[in-house]
């Protein structure tokens, strides 16, 4: 049997739910697709699975059998190359369903009681889901999240706040790096922000964003709106007096002191993209009604990589290769959750940011 073809059809059955039958016409759509394979050597192909107990077939129907599970699964490393050539989308979606299955639990830690969007990904495109069936997208168990993986939505991005709540959750800084800036400046941004956020006694929490930046997070407790506390103006949008301006006037006092340390690097300016190519963004633009945020531990869409909790003091020693999949599995498996999201007080700085308006929005 081609085996190309072999694999092929091993991974389009592997990436469906269990016990999931499909037609010979779905099969040959999508092989004459992908590999311009001809309806006779599919057949010959269906065949030869069949008769090694990999494949089953129930009427004109075909699923896999446990043992083309586990076999197949035995030789997804060995193979992934040739996967991913023959088609990345389903490699992509194949280890993240195993990836999944294996942190799901502390994923959906900060998926419950809020709305969550997906980005998916479907032969190179990408689309962002929000609703399913004309309803808004929430997460109540493995089973739900895994559901939602198998069709293709593998970026799991839950809601900065909780149903029906006027205010987020985190405090959430994302370092977005211009197309000029190396990695390396990134982790120095994240350090300097730890170290300014501590001695605000924010407490953060850092992780990678899956793709070219990191995320800062902080989680405060619950506090009282300043009466002296007014909006900092912006460039382009008039802000009206609540906690979504509030927590993103925080993230700009972050960035204001940032910018003491670090002079020049950094901006919250998140209009006029064009001259910002050499600085990092210290995004604040998921911290509005209904923002959205990549939990840690999700995979992200383009990459395939973790959004991977990283301990302040192992930052510089991070490299791409640790947010893998098949890594942070090993990763998690050793250490469990990493992402220390303690509760905080935001007092001091409450108090930094009213005692620095001026000087901020300047």
């Amino acid at each position: 049997m081609n085996m190309e073809l072999e694999k092929y059809l091993l991974l389009m059955f592997s990436i469906k739910r269990e016990g999931k039958l499909v037609d010979f016409n779905h099969i040959k759509e999508k092989a004459e697709r992908d590999l311009k394979a001809k309806e006779g050597e599919i057949s010959k192909g269906l065949d030869s699975l069949i008769s090694r107990g990999l494949i089953s077939k129930k009427g004109n129907l075909f699923t896999a059998s446990r043992d083309g599970r586990e076999f197949f699964a035995s030789k997804f490393r060995e193979w992934r190359e040739d996967l991913i050539k023959i088609n990345k989308t389903w490699t992509t979606v194949y280890e993240a369903l195993h990836y999944y299955d294996k942190v799901a639990d502390t994923v959906l830690k900060y998926c419950k009681d809020r709305h969550v969007g997906f980005y998916c990904t479907f032969t190179e495109q990408h689309f962002f889901k929000r609703q399913h069936k004309g309803k808004y997208i929430t997460l109540d168990n493995k089973e739900d999240l895994l559901r939602y993986v198998q069709m293709f939505c593998i970026d799991v991005i839950p809601c900065v706040h909780r149903i029906g709540n006027d205010r987020p959750d985190w405090l959430i800084i994302d370092l977005d790096a211009g197309p000029k800036v190396g990695f390396d400046q990134v982790k120095k941004v994240a350090k300097v922000s730890c170290e300014v956020m501590e001695k605000l006694k924010m407490k953060p929490a850092v992780k990678f964003s899956g793709s070219r930046g990191m995320q800062i997070w902080s989680f405060p407790k619950p506090f009282e709106m300043p009466a002296d506390w007014k909006p900092i103006p912006m460039l382009t949008e008039k802000r009206k007096r609540n906690f979504f301006s509030l927590f993103a006037d925080l993230v700009r006092l972050v960035q204001y002191k940032v910018n003491e340390e670090i002079p020049g690097l950094t901006t919250s300016i998140v209009s006029k993209k064009e001259e910002r190519t050499d600085k990092i963004l210290m995004d604040w633009s998921c911290l509005k009604p209904n923002g959205l945020v990549r939990a840690p531990y999700g995979i992200h869409h383009k990459t395939g990589l973790v959004s991977l909790p990283l301990p302040k003091d192992e930052i510089d020693d991070f490299s791409i290769e640790d947010a893998k999949p098949e890594n942070a599995i090993k990763r998690y498996e050793e250490r469990g959750d990493e992402f220390e999201l303690k509760e905080s007080s935001f007092d001091s700085a409450l108090k930094e940011l009213i005692d620095l308006q001026e000087e901020i929005a300047c």
